[in-house]
């Protein structure tokens, strides 16, 4: 992999920033209403059930990971951002203290940077550029090379979206070069950098000089508390750990349990077809 920007990926860079800065100055114009349709738009065009299928299949092809039967359960996620994205306010006004004399209005960051990991090169981008509408910002993915095609297909279907409701479709924008020098050459020119994949990744975006929002490798810890319902829960860290291989940055790792019900959560974890290492 080259170690520095070559003039062609230069150029491509160049052309991108120029494009979203121009879609930029049209979608912060935006009001409340316009700006939940597109987000409505967007997330319809690539979690329906046929589109993101065909986004799995491509994907698991193209790098070689991922469990096809269980990762097409992530479409829902991107539906979920939705739902928790139309519930809130974006534009204008959006939160306010009388009493105190607050007032809050919200502003587009401006151009965000986003990463994509192989291991979700199409939930990823759908979920990224339904918050980053609905805070009226534009986004420039940067795809892992071991599945960028995956990632420029999402974004194509993405933009499509945005052009049937009359938007920029220089809102979402993809790299076709990618590589690590072009990848920073884009997060030291963003407004803000969205990283999601391993810690070298991570790293290099809060290095970056703008600020970044990283997810990396999640090991994320549940706690089982005594009031735990031990089947459900023990089964939900089943379904996470084993969800498209446990690839995911949110699956479960590791388990802490409250002592009155260590031994009847070995043995729930057990039936469920686990292999519990104790620490």
């Amino acid at each position: 992999m080259a170690k520095e920007i070559t003039q062609e990926q230069m150029q491509e860079l160049e052309e991108l920033i120029r494009r979203a800065r121009a879609a930029q100055k049209i979608i912060e114009t935006y009001d409340q209403a316009r700006v939940d349709r597109l987000c409505q738009a967007v997330a319809w065009a690539i979690s329906n059930k046929k589109t993101f299928l065909k986004l799995v299949d491509m994907g698991i092809e193209e790098s070689g990971l991922g469990d096809p039967v269980s990762r097409q359960g992530k479409r829902f996620k991107i539906r979920g951002i939705l739902r928790d994205a139309l519930r809130q306010k974006s534009v204008g006004l959006v939160e306010e203290n009388p009493e105190k004399g607050i007032y809050k209005y919200a502003k587009p960051v401006g151009l965000i940077a986003s990463l994509v990991p192989t291991t979700n090169p199409d939930l990823t981008p759908g979920g990224q550029a339904v918050y980053a509408i609905k805070a009226r910002d534009v986004v420039i993915f940067s795809p892992h090379p071991r599945s960028k095609k995956t990632t420029f297909e999402s974004v194509r279907i993405m933009r499509e979206a945005l052009q049937n409701e009359g938007a920029p479709a220089d809102i979402l924008q993809c790299i076709t070069l990618p590589s690590i020098p072009m990848t920073q050459e884009l997060m030291a020119r963003a407004d803000l950098v969205i990283a999601t994949g391993g810690r070298p990744m991570v790293k290099s975006a809060y290095s970056s000089g703008t600020p970044a929002y990283g997810s990396g490798a999640g090991n994320s810890t549940m706690i089982y508390d005594e009031t735990a319902d031990v089947v459900e829960a023990c089964h939900n860290t089943m379904l996470s750990k084993t969800s498209d291989y446990g690839s995911g940055c949110s699956a479960d790792g590791n388990i802490i349990v409250c002592d009155k019900i260590f031994d009847q959560v070995l043995t729930q974890l057990e039936s469920e077809g686990g292999y519990c290492e104790l620490r």
